[in-house]
């Protein structure tokens, strides 16, 4: 059931696209600000965890998708990782704020598409994402194209929004995220639905539970689940197996 004054979120890739692009050209130079207010200060502890599961395997090239303003990339270079990393978001305001971020870190920022990867298979040791999963238009044909770029052994990382499996804690955070966020929304832009593309988003989303299940059913082995504040937010890891080497 759709909360009064939200829209749809747009089915089809086209249309999503082309509202994702009007939300992030927005809202880029105070993305960071407004992602640490929503978390009661979580957020950049949550992309940590993200950026240490990714290097909790051997790793020489490194892909974060939806790098937005590149604290993944960060918080990689922080954690020690001296190969490659490149990170990949369609918002042009979002890879700015990202490439003055990383200036000194030796990252490669590329504009590109999450359901369009211009990467050949087998390319990367670790891929990670952050706040990506909603925007995939078909997300097990999504997650197969993520197998496919993953070495043998490699691992996927996807940090998200997540829907907490009691009904009514569900309710109470979907209701906090709007009345947070329009709060925000009109403080930081003017604008009370700045950041209703959360909940709209969330209320098409199928779940993290849901998610955990298409990794396994498109070949990634060990999968694990880990939720934040009782399921608002959810760290979803997967490794392809060696085995598939040569598929």
């Amino acid at each position: 059931m759709r909360a009064p004054g939200l829209r749809p979120w747009p089915r089809g890739g086209a249309e999503r696209s082309a509202y994702a692009d009007r939300i992030f050209g927005a809202i880029a130079d105070r993305y960071d600000l407004f992602t640490r207010l929503l978390s009661f200060g979580q957020d950049g502890r949550w992309k940590w965890q993200a950026a240490e599961a990714a290097l909790g395997t051997p790793a020489r090239r490194l892909l974060d998708l939806a790098t937005g303003t590149g604290a993944i990339p960060e918080a990689l270079r922080r954690g020690g990782h001296e190969g490659a990393i490149i990170g990949l978001d369609r918002s042009g305001p979002m890879v700015a704020r990202g490439a003055s971020r990383l200036a000194r870190a030796d990252v490669r920022l590329v504009r590109g598409d999450l359901n369009r990867l211009p990467f050949r298979p087998g390319s990367f040791d670790a891929i990670t994402m952050g706040y990506g999963l909603r925007y995939l238009t078909d997300p097990r044909e999504s997650l197969q194209a993520l197998h496919a770029l993953l070495r043998p052994g490699g691992v996927f990382v996807s940090l998200d929004f997540g829907l907490p499996a009691n009904r009514a804690y569900r309710s109470l955070c979907l209701g906090y995220l709007l009345a947070a966020g329009t709060a925000w929304g009109l403080l930081l832009h003017g604008r009370a639905d700045t950041y209703h593309h959360i909940v709209e988003s969330l209320q098409a989303y199928p779940g993290q539970r849901a998610i955990e299940g298409e990794l396994w059913k498109v070949g990634f082995v060990d999968v694990t689940r880990r939720e934040h504040l009782g399921g608002i937010a959810a760290l979803l890891t997967g490794r392809r197996p060696a085995e598939t080497a040569g598929r």
